[in-house]
């Protein structure tokens, strides 16, 4: 099925950039995902800078355009062509732009209001939750990084760093080791981390770093939790198996709080870039490994499974028209 795009501007609290993608056909009035990015300062299409990009969000618009529904994804705050600044915007900030962008999809004459879907990826599902409790939804999708905490996240990525210097081989371990640096990994990120929640900044340095303060304290005192006990709209969460950053056991809990209809899967071979891959990253492999990711499509096991589950709760999808736009 053949895709147009258009640039478009989400007017919230600030101006937001976005892609706009429909499909050539489609039906008079159709279903719609909003595409949230994860953390950092990533774009509309998943790039963060020249060397990393991880090429997801657009990717992930292709594919679900090409099954026949309408997307939008947009730059953050403070990101690419969007206004506003990135290191002062904090978790509500993003919440509020990620409901503007709600608002905007429901306003489109192309668009069934009552048919939005949000679809978040890593920090993505914790602003998608909180916009669910918030916003009458079509359904909510969740990639790597479903009921879980951000602190309960950085503890995981913690442990696993931890574990992956004690078994480090060849010199590089050996120092690791000599000098303790596994029994200081968790001193000097509590350290850090207090430092930020006693502060009232928007910005300060950790580690002579620039820290999205605000960002993190409203992360730290937000449990996602709560707003999944308000969600009643579907939801589909899933992880991959090798996913380092977001936890899969973490999945298991969905339905004690999603009071709808939920379904969750841990998809073999998968990291946290939704990309196939057959090795785990450890705390030394990851970056590099991350830009590998980059140039491989997605899983294609998530793509059965997202289009299952669409399928599932839109039927009755037949495109019968061409548009312009």
């Amino acid at each position: 099925m053949k895709i147009k795009e258009k640039d478009v501007t989400i007017q919230g609290h600030v101006a937001l950039k976005g892609t706009l993608s429909m499909p050539e056909m489609r039906i008079e009035k159709s279903p719609a995902i909003l595409i949230i990015v994860g953390s950092g300062k990533i774009d509309r299409n998943g790039k963060v800078n020249k060397k990393l990009d991880l090429k997801l969000y657009r990717q992930l618009a292709e594919f679900l355009t090409s099954i026949g529904y309408i997307t939008l994804r947009y730059d953050k705050r403070g990101v690419a062509e969007s206004e506003g600044d990135f290191l002062t915007t904090g978790l509500w900030d993003l919440v509020d732009d990620a409901q503007a962008a709600v608002h905007f999809l429901k306003s489109l004459p192309e668009v069934d209001s009552k048919s939005v879907i949000v679809l978040g990826h890593s920090e993505g599902c914790t602003i998608g939750a909180a916009v669910a409790a918030r916003e009458s939804l079509g359904g909510l999708i969740l990639l790597s990084g479903a009921v879980e905490r951000i602190s309960e996240a950085l503890k995981r990525q913690r442990d696993i760093a931890v574990d992956d210097i004690k078994h480090a081989k060849g010199f590089q371990g050996f120092l690791l080791r000599l000098f303790g640096t596994h029994n200081k990994v968790e001193q000097q990120a509590q350290k850090a981390i207090n430092k930020v929640l006693q502060s009232t900044d928007d910005v300060m340095k950790v580690n002579f770093v620039k820290t999205n303060a605000k960002w993190m304290r409203e992360h730290f005192n937000y449990n996602v939790r709560e707003d999944l006990s308000k969600v009643t709209c579907p939801v589909l969460a899933i992880t991959g198996a090798r996913d380092v950053q977001a936890n899969p056991a973490a999945l298991n809990d969905l339905p004690l709080y999603v009071k709808g209809d939920a379904q969750f899967k841990v998809i073999e071979n998968m990291a946290h870039s939704c990309k196939l891959v057959t090795y785990n990253s450890t705390i030394f492999t990851m970056k590099k490994d991350i830009v590998a990711q980059g140039d491989l499509p997605i899983h294609p096991e998530l793509k059965n499974q997202l289009e299952t589950w669409l399928q599932e709760h839109y039927k009755n999808i037949q495109p019968i028209q061409s548009i312009t736009i």
